[in-house]
Formats: structure tokens, sequence, C-alpha cells
């Protein structure tokens, strides 16, 4: 379509964000000419090729509604359970606080065994016009300014004889995963401050999470409708968590994740150490663990990183692993795949009808960027306290409050790329924005001086937690989009319902920390919440009875008492 160039677009990487993107773009205009450039061959290896295997709902909307492969998962990918968390007493799973749901949800999320889902999209991608090449690599992406093409060169693989091919290109996107072609040659890699690790391996056969736990405990087998090892499962402790994640056929993946700080990548850094590093914090998966076979072990070193810029002006862009990689604990990799292939096929059909701008490029490096380091961010601020099961649980209603109410909309809806429409939402959030950050800062508080005034069982984050359920089932993807004025309606009520739970956590938090100030501060009426902490002596200073929205006491209530039914006070424990 461009001219005097050999493609419209280059994307060097054949993963799951490059071949997506291909099929996209492909869809969207269908006069692009696409080149794939990937280094594997088919046929990939199933299980054991990469990690990146549990999605959720945004990740799998954009896999199954935008690159347009429902069939697919539904007949060959495992629907997933959910998120699961177990949080440990090394006593046993039926023992330990579980948070979780007991049924598959409305909206439909999937375990990815990315070497057989890989394998499909290159079938789908080519289908739909995209030529790929495999088994060629990538060695240089020269960037042309302004107008100019882009030149990349790629090495056929072989025996070594052939010589590098070079064409040329009207835009290029960077899909080369932890490689990061683009960033490396243009110094544009930032780290976080705080290193976390990670190992996996996946297993021929089931780790069953169920069969951890003596069919003679039925109150814990019959919580669960659907067997638990459909869920990505989350094994807790002080620091960090371990992973089990089916894989279609039969096939399990796991994995350790950690804060360098409190667990050093030695003590885990092969693979005996690894199985014993997990059996020691989840007992009962011994001896199957040691039992079933190995496909595969890879040890990664400070996994998180983000970027200074992901899409250019100058008609490049990063995407998947090659732009950022965000903490895994929620699986929103693939959320954060389907945002920036959004972009870039937004981008790219701006660029053909002769409105692509600067301006544009700015808010989307901005929206994206801060999306996704807001993610890890608030992700790895917690580990710290991860074996604490009532203050992590709340901060996991509390981010899927602001997940199912705020963030999953705009992409529903694809708010997010039009920047006037993103504004007008932003401002919306913005005070949600500044409570996120206190909210995280009050759990910190509270985990240091917790007092152990709660606990529970079993946590159902559907069933148990109408006020979420509602939240989560308003904002799901119809038959037909909604109108704007209806999704500015839908967030609305996600804001209120979030600035109404931070009155309700933070009254927990002084019941079990302060409990002498907490009939003070309901006497106060309705409150600031950027200013919650656990610092009296602060509270009038920093305003915090200086509300600075409507009151709405008598909707705190009833989600105050929705929220105390989930915990109970230590002294009511059973046998």
């Amino acid at each position: 379509m461009f001219t005097d160039v050999d493609y419209d677009v280059v994307i060097a990487g054949g993963g799951l964000a490059g071949l997506c993107l291909a099929k996209q773009l492909r869809d969207s205009h269908p006069e692009l000419s696409v080149l794939v450039a990937e280094r594997e061959r088919s046929p990939i290896p199933l299980s054991a090729f990469k990690v990146g295997e549990s999605s959720v709902e945004v990740g799998a909307h954009y896999f199954a509604s935008v690159v347009g492969v429902r069939d697919y998962l539904e007949e060959h990918q495992l629907e997933k359970l959910g998120l699961r968390y177990f949080y440990g007493n090394g006593e046993g799973l039926h023992q330990e606080s579980e948070f979780g749901v007991n049924r598959f949800l409305p909206a439909k999320s999937y375990q990815l065994n990315r070497g057989s889902f890989e394998e499909h999209l290159r079938v789908v991608a080519v289908e739909a016009g995209a030529l790929l090449e495999q088994g060629v690599r990538v060695l240089d992406i020269e960037i042309g300014e302004q107008d100019a093409p882009h030149r990349v060169t790629y090495q056929p693989d072989g025996d070594g004889e052939q010589e590098p091919v070079a064409v040329t290109c009207r835009w290029v996107v960077d899909a080369t995963g932890r490689h990061r072609l683009l960033q490396r040659k243009l110094d544009l890699t930032k780290r976080y401050p705080k290193p976390h690790n990670s190992v996996w391996f996946r297993l021929e056969g089931r780790l069953n999470t169920d069969s951890v736990v003596d069919a003679e405990h039925t109150a814990w087998h019959d919580r669960a409708q659907e067997t638990r090892w459909n869920s990505t499962n989350h094994f807790m402790f002080e620091g960090g968590w371990v992973w089990a994640i089916p894989l279609a056929p039969d096939h399990t993946s796991v994995g350790i994740v950690v804060s360098d700080e409190l667990h050093p990548v030695t003590k885990y850094n092969r693979l005996e150490k690894a199985i014993d590093f997990v059996v020691d914090r989840v007992p009962g998966f011994a001896p199957a663990i040691r039992e079933l076979p190995v496909l595969d072990f890879r040890v990664l070193k400070n996994y998180s990183h983000s970027s200074h810029q992901v899409f250019s002006q100058d008609r490049w862009a990063c995407v998947g692993d090659a732009a950022v990689f965000a903490d895994p604990y929620y699986s929103v990799g693939s959320n954060l795949i389907g945002y920036a292939n959004g972009f870039v096929t937004e981008m790219i059909g701006r660029d053909k009808e002769g409105t692509f701008d600067e301006p544009f490029v700015r808010y989307a490096n901005r929206w994206f960027l801060s999306l996704a380091e807001g993610l890890t961010q608030n992700i790895q601020g917690s580990y710290a306290f991860h074996d604490n099961a009532v203050i992590m649980s709340l901060k996991t209603i509390w981010d899927y409050y602001v997940g199912w109410s705020f963030s999953d909309p705009q992409f529903y809806n694809n708010t997010y790329l039009d920047e006037p429409t993103s504004t007008t939402i932003s401002a919306l959030g913005a005070h949600a924005v500044a409570t996120q950050g206190t909210i995280m800062n009050l759990f910190k508080e509270w985990a240091r001086s917790y007092r152990g005034a709660f606990e529970f069982d079993y946590i159902d984050y559907y069933d148990d937690l109408p006020t979420l359920a509602r939240l989560f089932v308003q904002n799901l993807p119809g038959a037909d989009s909604l109108d704007f004025a209806s999704v500015l309606t839908s967030i609305r009520d996600g804001l209120d319902r979030i600035e109404e739970l931070a009155h309700v956590i933070f009254y927990l938090a002084l019941e079990d920390a302060l409990p002498e100030h907490l009939e003070a501060v309901r006497a106060r009426g309705w409150l600031n919440v950027t200013a919650l902490s656990l610092n009296p002596e602060r509270w009038e200073q920093d305003g915090l009875f200086a509300p600075k929205s409507r009151p709405r006491l008598d909707e705190v209530k009833v989600l105050e008492a929705e929220m105390r039914a989930l915990y109970r006070a230590p002294s009511t424990v059973g046998s």
C-alpha cells in the first residue's frame, strides 16, 4: 500500500505478540503487506516452550474477539477457573485460607499451552494474508527517520552459507521478546529498583491441587464445584509465591516468583533445589512433583522491565516482552499485548489516512507505560506481606474493584484508543488513582502492625462479593458496544464503589491495628480517602476529615456488611 518499500509492516518476531498483531493488522487493513520474521521453525515444542500461560478476562477477550480465535480456544485450550490463592501454614491446603472461585466466571479466560497456541496463530496469520518467514534471525533494525523507510536485516538459518537478507518497510515492530532489539539499540530499557526473580519447569502429567487434600476433608472438596487444577493456583508465602498452572492436554506448569531481597536466587536456581523449594511450601505436592517427567527448566533473574518509549512517530513500535514485562502475579501479560497491539493498529491506520501525529504518540506512550509500570509497582509492593491472608485478600479485592470497574471497560469499548475520550475517563479516575497509592501505603502500614483480629477459611470473590460481581458483569463486552455515555455511567458507578470500599478497608485496618480510634473515626462521617493512614497524629493535618466527594455512608454500611461477612475473629475458629 505504501510506496517505495518492500513491505508496509515488518514484525521482527513471530511469538504471541507478533503473530496476534499480524492477524489484527491484516483483519483491520487487508491492503497492508505484513512480513513476520521468526527464528523458531515449526513444529513448535508443546508445553515446554514459553511461560505466560495464564490469561485473564481482558487478554482472553483480545485473543477470542479481536484476534478471532475463540473457537480454537474453546476446543483446544483449557478454560480457566479464575485466579486462586492459598496462604500457607505448612500443615496442608485444607487448613490454609483460600481465595478463589468455585465455578467458571461469566467472562471466560484460558490457560494457554503456548506451543500449540502459537503454532495455530502461525496458521491464522498466514491465512489472513501475512507472510511468515520461519527460521530467520533478525540481525539489525535500521530506523529511517521522518518519511525514510526502515531497513530490517535477517539471517536465514541453515549451513551458514546463505547471505543476510535486507528488506525495507514503512513500519517496523519489535516483537523479539526479551531480546528487545530496539530497546537495546536505542538504550530505552528501564529497570525496577528491587529485583524479583523466577524459575519455572513443566511436568508431563497433572500436579493436581485437589489430590493434595485427602478425600475425607469433604467440606474442603465440596466448596469448589470445578476442579481446582483448572485455576491459576498461587501458593503464597512471605516474599513470593509458587504457581501451578494446567496446560492442555495433560501437563502442568510450575514456577517460583520471589523478591530477591527475601529469597536469593541461589535457593532455587537448579531443578533439584527448585523442587525442594516448592515442596517446602506445598508439602502435598510430593511425591508427585518428584516423579512426573520434567520437560524443561529455566531461571530468569530480574524479570520485570519497562521502557522509556515503546511507540514512535518515526513509525516503529515495541510490543509484547520487547516492550514491557509486568509482574506476572495477576496474569496481565496478555492484557498488555492487547493494549499495545491495539495502539499499533490504530497508529498504522492513522498513518494510512494521513492523520498520524506526534501528540497521539505521546499520549499512547504515556497511557501504556503508566499502566504497565503502575501494575508492577502495585504488585511488587506487596511481596513482603504475601503470607498475610487477610491483608492480601483485601488487597486482591481492592485490585479487582479497580480493574473491573475502571481499567477493563476501557479495553472492551476501545476508549483507550481515543485520546479525548480517554482523557475524560482519566480525569474521572484521578481521585481513584490518588486513592490507589494511599491504599497501598495503608496495606504496608497495616502489615507491619498486624495484630490478627481477623481470619477466614474461604472467600469466593464472585459469589461472596455481590457488589464486585455486579461491577464485573455490567462491564463485560456485550453483543453491541456501549455508547460513550453508558461507558461513563458505568465507570462513575465503579469509582463510587471504589471509594466506598476504601472506607471499609480503613475501618477493618483500624479495628485490628488501632481499635481505640475506630468509633471516633466513624463518628466523623465521610472521609477523604486520599488521606487514609494509621498515623492518628497526621489525620487532621493530612485532611482526613475534609472529604472531597459526596458522602455515601448508607452505601458504605451495605458494603461493610458484605465485606465483614467474609471474615471472623480468631476466637470463633472451629476445629
